[in-house]
């Protein structure tokens, strides 16, 4: 059952993937289409999920899930995590790269990793209060919280590097 992100509500489990690059209109529409599809089908335990797919800033692949519907468990978890392996292979993406960092600067995301981030901020490219992408949130509300967070005090950076 596809959902619309902004209808799920805030409890819902939610599943942040970055691509290793910017998506394409065409591809983000295919993509979508592809999401969209594999949501309105995905069931747990032979269950149908309330779900949503999105992608955000031509990077962000978003699914969310409404366990006050039904619960994903780990069979429902191993389908969205097939089903993204499958928008790799399709889309030559890398969407399980954790030390991948992501950006908001200039209002755009700026892919990019820990290390170069750290030349960056002694570059004066960045600073402790450029935004940067939590993609480990775990519910819509923490989501819309906790989603794009300053770089100081992040993971990103040693704690003496901040301020």
């Amino acid at each position: 059952m596809n959902i619309p992100f902004d209808e799920m509500p805030d409890t819902s489990r939610v599943w942040v993937y970055a691509a290793n690059r910017k998506l394409t209109e065409a591809e983000q529409l295919e993509i979508t289409q592809k999401g969209q599809s594999f949501v309105s089908s995905w069931t747990a335990h032979q269950q149908q999920l309330k779900a949503s797919f999105t992608i955000l800033h031509n990077v962000f692949m978003v699914i969310s899930v409404d366990e006050q519907v039904n619960d994903v468990s780990g069979c429902g978890i191993d389908k969205s995590i097939h089903f993204i392996k499958e928008l790799e292979a399709a889309y030559d993406l890398n969407l399980f790269n954790r030390l991948q960092v992501e950006l908001w600067v200039n209002n755009d995301v700026l892919l990019t990793n820990k290390q170069k981030t750290a030349v960056m901020l002694q570059e004066g490219t960045v600073n402790d209060q450029t935004k940067l992408f939590n993609k480990t949130v775990t519910t819509k509300a923490a989501f819309l919280s906790e989603f794009l967070i300053s770089l100081g005090g992040s993971w990103v950076l040693p704690q003496q590097q901040a301020g």
